[in-house]
C-alpha cells in the first residue's frame, strides 16, 4: 500500500507539473495572425522571385516573427508555473519544449536535405553544406551560401532564437532565479552590443538582435496577466487594434517618411499579446476555427516554405504571370497543407513523445515506490 500511496502522488505532482490550467485562446489566435502574416509575405517574395519580377513584396508581413516571440515569452511564463516548485521541474520544462519543437522540424529539415541529395537546381538560396546540415539539427547558428545566418530550413533561423530562449529559462528555472530579471540581464545588453555588431564577429553574435527584447515584452504581459492587472475590454481591443495596424500595416501608409524601429515593433507586438489575454475570460469569444489553427501555426510556419514556392512556379510554366492570383493561391495552399501537415504529422509525433515522457515519469515513480530513499 505505501508503494501505490507513493505512486500516485508521484504520478500526481507529474500531472500538475504538466498541466496548464490558464488557457488563452486569444493567443492561439495571434499565433495564426503570426503565422498567416509570414505566409503571406514569403509568398509574395516567391511570386516575385519565380513568376513576376517586380511584382509587390509585402515585408511587413515579416512581423509576424516579432508577435511569435512576444509569444513565446508569454507562453513560457504561463506554463512554466506548473514547474517552479516542482522539484526538477526544469527537467521536465526542458523536455516538454524539445518534444515540442525538434521532431517535426528534424522531420522537415531532413525532407529538405534529401530533396538537395536528390535534386540540383530546384531548391534556391541552398546548397549541400555538412557542417551546416549539422548546426542546422543542432540549432547552432551559421552563414549559409548567401552570407546570411540561415539554417539548411531557412526559416529554421527563428528556432535557433527559440532554443536560446529555452536554453536560458531553463537554467533560470534550475538555479530558482527569477526568469524576466535574469532574462533582461543578458537580452538587454545583446540588443545593445547589437548596434555595434559587424561583418567577421563570432558566430554566437547571431543572438546580439535587438529582437531577443521580445521575449521579455511576453513575459511582462504575462506577469501582469498573473498578477491580475488586466485592462479593461474597451482598452484591450484599441491595444490589440493598434498592435495589429502598426505590425501589419506598412507603415509608410500612415506615416510617410517615418523610419521604422524594430523596438517598437515588439513594442506593438506586446500590445496585442497583453490586450488579447486580457480579453480571455470576458464575454468576447474567438473562432474555432481560429483557436484550432493557431494551434497548428508551428506546423503552418515550418511546412509553408516547401509549398507555397510551387504555385508560382506551376503559373509561370503555364504562362499565367498574375502576381495577386499567385500570392493568394500560395497562401491557400500552404494553410491547407500546414493544416494536413499538423494533423497527420505534428499531433501523432508529439503524442508519441508525450506517452514516452509519461512512461518514463511512471517508471521513475515506481523506483521511488520501491527504494524511497531515492
Amino acid at each position: 500500500m505505501p508503494g501505490a500511496v507513493l505512486l500516485l502522488m508521484a504520478a500526481q505532482v507529474h500531472q500538475q507539473a504538466g498541466s496548464n490550467p490558464l488557457q488563452f485562446n486569444s493567443i492561439q489566435v495571434f499565433r495564426f495572425v503570426a503565422a498567416l502574416m509570414v505566409i503571406v509575405c514569403h509568398s509574395s517574395f516567391y511570386t516575385n522571385e519565380r513568376l513576376a519580377k517586380g511584382s509587390y513584396i509585402y515585408g511587413q508581413g515579416a512581423n509576424g516573427v516579432e508577435l511569435f516571440f512576444v509569444i513565446s515569452g508569454f507562453v513560457m511564463i504561463i506554463s512554466s508555473q506548473g514547474f517552479v516548485s516542482v522539484k526538477g521541474g526544469w527537467k521536465t520544462f526542458a523536455v516538454k519544449r524539445i518534444i515540442r519543437i525538434v521532431p517535426i522540424y528534424w522531420l522537415i529539415t531532413t525532407f529538405k536535405l534529401l530533396l538537395l541529395l536528390k535534386t540540383s537546381g530546384v531548391v534556391l538560396h541552398s546548397q549541400l553544406d555538412f557542417w551546416l546540415a549539422l548546426k542546422s539539427y543542432l540549432f547552432i547558428p551559421a552563414l549559409n551560401m548567401d552570407g546570411e545566418y540561415r539554417p539548411l530550413y531557412g526559416v529554421g533561423w527563428t528556432l535557433n532564437m527559440e532554443m536560446f530562449f529555452y536554453l536560458l529559462f531553463g537554467i533560470a528555472l534550475a538555479f530558482k532565479l527569477k526568469p524576466v530579471r535574469f532574462l533582461a540581464s543578458l537580452f538587454i545588453p545583446l540588443a545593445i552590443l547589437s548596434q555595434f555588431k559587424k561583418p567577421g564577429w563570432p558566430d554566437v553574435a547571431f543572438y546580439a538582435d535587438p529582437i531577443v527584447l521580445d521575449f521579455i515584452y511576453g513575459m511582462i504581459a504575462a506577469k501582469l496577466i498573473l498578477k491580475g492587472y488586466k485592462i479593461p475590454s474597451q482598452i484591450a481591443i484599441v491595444f490589440i487594434v493598434i498592435g495589429l495596424l502598426y505590425l501589419f500595416v506598412p507603415v509608410a501608409v500612415i506615416f510617410p517618411g517615418y523610419q521604422v524601429n524594430q523596438i517598437t515593433f515588439g513594442l506593438a507586438a506586446f500590445l496585442i499579446v497583453y490586450g488579447g489575454a486580457s480579453v480571455d475570460g470576458t464575454a468576447i469569444q474567438f473562432s474555432r476555427w481560429a483557436v484550432y489553427l493557431g494551434a497548428a501555426s508551428y506546423s503552418l510556419y515550418l511546412i509553408h516554405p516547401s509549398v507555397a514556392p510551387l504555385i508560382p512556379t506551376i503559373l509561370n510554366k503555364l504562362g499565367y504571370k498574375q502576381p495577386l492570383m499567385s500570392v493568394v493561391l500560395s497562401v491557400i495552399m500552404a494553410v491547407f497543407v500546414g493544416v494536413l501537415f499538423y494533423r497527420f504529422f505534428e499531433m501523432p509525433l508529439t503524442n508519441f513523445f508525450k506517452r514516452l515522457m509519461k512512461k518514463s515519469a511512471a517508471a521513475d515513480a515506481i523506483e521511488i515506490a520501491v527504494d524511497p530513499a531515492k
